[in-house]
């Protein structure tokens, strides 16, 4: 990514200045949740939701993914990479997406088959008590402080069970409580959906979510 106003590179998995005026300035971006879904999920929950038209007048058009033409789309679909790498760790192949977590000093992989599989992971990241959320359909993943609970899946991916049964739903800022439980939300954790040749690299040291 650049911005326009010090034309400075910043590297995404990092969120620090790599090229450009504000290298060695201290700063660095604020990591901010996201959500990689299928449209159909999205706008189930949020209908009134817009976005960008499919002919935008530019040379790259925005068009389905899987169609011809759709940018990356013979990225995604080959295991090529698109340039060289300094070292592949060979425990994934080199595409395999992941979910990942950082803070300073700490950093943390889940498969996104795993986190898909499984679709609730009680777990720990950096000494906090966390749980990771998947869509075995929509292939999404969000990661949520976990306080005291422990959670469980439901029949309805938006929907988990605490360790009485209760029911927390799944938003995009945070995880609401049952109404009238007097309970507080649980707050949503960044993170980032990347390959594993990307994350591992930047990364050489990350712990990796492994099943009990």
């Amino acid at each position: 990514m650049f911005d326009r106003a010090t034309s400075s590179l910043w590297h995404a998995l990092t969120g620090e200045p790599v090229l450009g005026p504000l290298v060695g300035s201290g700063k660095s971006l604020k990591l901010l949740p996201l959500t990689v879904t299928t449209w159909e999920e999205w706008t189930r929950e949020h209908p009134e939701s817009l976005t960008v038209a499919f002919d935008t007048g530019f040379r790259r058009p925005y068009i389905k993914p899987g169609d011809s033409g759709a940018a990356y789309n013979a990225y995604f679909a080959e295991k090529e990479l698109m340039f060289p790498v300094f070292e592949l760790n060979a425990l994934f192949d080199a595409k395999t997406p992941v979910y990942a977590l950082r803070k300073p000093g700490h950093s943390k992989a889940y498969l996104l088959s795993t986190i898909s599989e499984d679709q609730v992971i009680n777990d720990e990241f950096a000494g906090d008590p966390i749980v990771v959320v998947g869509d075995p359909d929509a292939r999404s993943a969000r990661v949520y402080q976990r306080g005291g609970h422990t959670f469980a899946p439901s029949t309805d991916p938006r929907i988990v069970l605490d360790e009485q049964g209760r029911e927390w739903r799944v938003g995009e800022e945070r995880l609401e409580p049952p109404a009238g439980s007097g309970e507080s939300p649980l707050e949503r954790v960044p993170g980032h959906q990347a390959f594993w040749f990307g994350w591992v690299n930047f990364y050489p040291d990350t712990e990796l979510y492994l099943r009990p």
